[in-house]
């Protein structure tokens, strides 16, 4: 979790930076995760606020996103039988 101490990782691997040091660390931040294949996050008060992924990672969530759907609408049994009832 960042604590004002500049990138942080944390114990899931993500990258984390605090809000009043975003700024700062921007550039930092997305080259670790363009390059260093990391997810990186932004906080504020220890709480993640937003992502940061390349293209590539992003691409491929909605991929699987749009066939999750397909999965829900055509077979609701095999979809709660995975992930329950989940909200949309």
């Amino acid at each position: 979790m960042a604590t004002g101490k500049g990138i942080e990782i944390a114990e899931d691997g993500v990258a984390t930076v605090g809000m009043t040091e975003a700024r700062a660390l921007l550039t930092t931040l997305i080259r670790d995760v363009r390059y260093g294949g990391q997810v990186g996050a932004f906080t504020e008060r220890g709480a993640r606020q937003a992502y940061v992924v390349t293209p590539d990672f992003y691409e491929r969530a909605g991929r699987e996103h749009a066939a999750i759907q397909r999965v829900r609408e055509q077979w609701p049994d095999v979809y709660a039988d995975l992930f329950g009832d989940l909200p949309d």
